[in-house]
């Protein structure tokens, strides 16, 4: 049988009502039905969601959309932004939520979309999600946001309702902490939301945590010592007067405590948690009332738990709907025997031991802190995680935890955390694929379920563009390699450890040769690639300086410090790292001065008296090693295995001259380093290649000396002034040697 045509345009005709029944547009071809209503009496934070949905649907669409209260008598549907009575009438099921709360809903009905949640946060996270998922919106750093041209949009029913899995979420990187509106997009809640005006927050809006090592700030050495000395730790028979601990049992620091966090919580309302927080050290109280405390507690988590608790206790009538938190860190981590914290005690346990490359489950050096969180967990009305991510001594070394951020998170989870605190680089913008780490971590901590593959490739595809696919064969080769069997990672890795061979960093600048081809055309997204290579050069110019300068890394390094504003490379200068990055850049310089400048020593045929470096010891009072050679009154003369110092810091006013003949094994440049604290001076065959005298503290100072295979004598004088000392020598050789000068390369003089 035929059909007639009349009957096909019929069937289509129909077809089409059918399949457009209870679609409804946003936005069409420029235009909009759409009002943006809330409550007349709506708080500011809602009031912000809705000025955050007009402006992100106008990026998208180009139409900005009329905001009104629920009296404007507005026209044609509505996008309802806060719980109010029009969700009352249309959800007559729902329950207002708490103020607090951070989950919401996003539902339609009839063609009005309602978004609400906890007036603090949830209704703007609402606001987010339906940016997010519906419309395709990001925000992958303070910088970067994308917003998709769409002509229209059209939907038939919207029902999403999601939660956090961790409450309180503390991204503490320098670009969330620093930029409200950014963080409030990426749903952290420890610092407060933006207001409307600009750099105007809105108060009660953060779950903060105020302080950390609050104690040795309360109560100072500075203010009471000279009076009170009893009110600090006794070690050894003695008070310490610096920066140690308090003395626990002794009541009146008690009361002090009492009264100072009370203080602090009249003046700053903010915060939900206060701090009450051991010092950074491991000098606790020894006397013998804090040790029977100890003794009685199961350690010294049991005396600080029973000391937070009477705080706690102290200022729960005045304050009922605060908390009082402790750490559970270094010598607490352990959960104590016998007490347990009050209902208004947080314990922030902390994992600075932990590898950060595995599971806690699945490595030998997270066994016990998993005990520690499991048995934490179960005595624990609110246990709150600091957790790391990164590396403190290098901030843009490549950390390879990239799936066990997820898994941690999930075990925080797992063991009812109330809430993490994820410390990145919370100084500067220096950290490895920064952007990447922050924006997954906010991802991860509010659904630890999600799906990494997933979130890994809608960052990489949407910050990188077609460098995509490279940056994610680059994260590949981080997990085969830098999380190798055997292979550990804590938040303090050096560019020596062992995870980072020479294959990582040739088959990884492979990969990022081909990233930026991928880009090539287009400026923005080239620079991008190159700030994600930088910290690969980095490793590169601290490995092996010669083919990294060569190679102009030290140029790749340099562009990417000055475009970025990059101003600090490390936490501290522990381990003798340097800081800032004009530090690292000038050393470099000198490197390539050094390269340039230099013509290569000629070895010597030498005598010796076997293996080994002869020294001469000094003491004295003296500013120089000049004055040391001078003046020093010479107390010890011999030989030892490589050089070496007492570390001993009650021992001052010494010093040293290590003789040796150091072997080249192969031609090439040698970069020597060295840290010393106080004054040290380097010579090599008679040249001065090293010059870091005088009085000071630890000082890190390199130099690149172009050696002929064979001996070369190696002579170095330092010398100890007061307080602390540090003597570390160290070198990388063309032969692939990097670590302390090898005592099967140094001869003792036979003159």
């Amino acid at each position: 049988m035929r059909i007639k045509p009349f009957t096909v345009l019929a069937a289509i005709a129909a077809l089409v009502l059918l399949t457009s029944c209870g679609l409804h547009s946003l936005f069409k071809e420029g235009g909009s039905e759409y009002t943006i209503v809330i409550a007349r009496d709506a708080p500011a934070s809602e009031r912000y969601a809705a000025t955050e949905l007009r402006d992100w649907i106008k990026a998208v669409s180009g139409v900005e959309l009329p905001v009104t209260d629920l009296d404007g008598g507005q026209a044609g549907k509505r996008l309802v932004v806060g719980y109010n009575s029009l969700v009352e009438n249309y959800f007559p099921d729902t329950v207002k939520p708490e103020d607090r709360d951070d989950s919401f809903e996003v539902r339609s009905r009839e063609g009005d979309i309602f978004f609400w949640g906890g007036s603090k946060r949830g209704t703007l996270y609402s606001v987010y999600s339906f940016l997010e998922e519906e419309l395709g919106c990001r925000w992958y750093s303070s910088k970067v946001s994308v917003a998709p041209s769409l002509s229209s949009w059209s939907f038939r029913n919207i029902s999403r309702r999601e939660e956090p899995g961790i409450l309180i979420r503390d991204n503490c990187v320098l670009d969330v902490r620093t930029n409200p509106a950014f963080s409030a997009r990426l749903r952290n809640n420890f610092i407060r939301l933006p207001g409307e005006r600009p750099g105007e927050t809105l108060p009660g809006t953060a779950e903060g945590y105020w302080g950390v090592h609050s104690m040795g700030y309360l109560i100072t050495p500075a203010e009471f010592y000279s009076s009170h000395p009893e009110y600090f730790s006794l070690r050894d028979g003695k008070r310490q007067s610096g920066y140690s601990q308090l003395c626990l049992s002794n009541p009146e620091v008690l009361d002090l405590c009492v009264e100072r966090i009370k203080d602090v919580m009249r003046r700053e309302p903010d915060y939900l948690i206060y701090s009450m927080e051991q010092a950074d050290n491991f000098l606790f109280c020894e006397c013998d009332e804090c040790a029977a405390l100890a003794e009685k507690y199961g350690g010294q988590s049991g005396i600080m738990l029973w000391f937070v608790n009477q705080v706690a206790d102290a200022v729960k009538e005045e304050f009922p709907d605060k908390f009082i938190g402790t750490f559970a860190y270094q010598y607490t981590r352990h959960a104590p025997k016998d007490i347990v914290p009050r209902d208004n005690v947080v314990i922030r346990l902390c994992g600075i031991e932990c590898c950060m490359l595995h599971d806690y489950d699945d490595c030998e050096r997270n066994v016990d802190f998993l005990k520690d969180l499991q048995e934490w967990s179960a005595i624990a009305p609110h246990l709150y995680i600091w957790d790391y991510v990164t590396d403190f001594l290098e901030y843009c070394l490549p950390v390879a935890n990239w799936k066990t951020m997820r898994t941690h998170i999930q075990d925080f989870r797992d063991n009812n955390a109330i809430g993490i605190l994820e410390e990145g680089d919370y100084q500067t913008t220096s950290c490895e694929l920064r952007e990447m780490r922050s924006w997954l971590l906010s991802k991860l901590m509010w659904n630890p379920d999600a799906d990494l593959d997933a979130l890994i490739k809608d960052f990489t595809d949407g910050y990188y563009g077609a460098a995509g696919p490279f940056v994610r064969e680059y994260l590949d080769l981080e997990d085969r390699i830098l999380r190798r069997p055997g292979i550990h990672g804590i938040c303090y890795i050096t560019p020596s450890d062992e995870m980072y061979t020479d294959e990582f960093i040739t088959e990884g600048l492979r990969i990022f040769a081909s990233a930026k081809e991928a880009v090539a055309s287009d400026s923005v997204l080239y620079d991008r690639v190159e700030t994600a290579e930088m910290p690969l050069r980095f490793l590169q110019l601290e490995k092996d300086p010669v083919k990294a300068l060569q190679e102009g890394a030290d140029t790749i390094f340099r562009r990417v410090v000055e475009r970025e504003g990059i101003d600090r490379m490390a936490e501290g200068s522990w381990g003798g790292t340097y800081m800032t990055a004009k530090e690292v850049i000038d050393k470099y310089d000198k490197m390539a001065r050094d390269m340039a400048g230099s013509r290569m020593l000629p070895s010597t045929r030498a005598e010796t008296s076997g293996p080994g470096v002869s020294y001469i010891k000094y003491e004295g009072d003296f500013m120089s090693t000049d004055e040391m050679l001078s003046g020093g009154k010479v107390v010890e003369e011999g030989v030892m295995e490589t050089i070496f110092i007492d570390p001993d810091p009650e021992k001052d006013h010494f010093g040293h001259v290590f003789d040796t003949w150091f072997m080249a094994v192969e031609d090439g440049f040698h970069r020597f380093k060295i840290v010393s604290d106080d004054g040290s001076v380097l010579f090599i065959d008679g040249q001065k290649v090293i010059d870091s005298d005088g009085s000071h503290s630890a000082r890190t100072e390199w130099a690149l000396v172009n050696l002929e295979k064979g001996l070369h004598r190696l002579t170095l004088r330092f010398f100890e002034d007061c307080e602390e000392q540090r003597l570390e020598v160290s070198v990388i050789a063309p032969d692939g040697y990097h670590g302390p000068l090898p005592a099967d390369r140094l001869f003792v003089p036979d003159n």
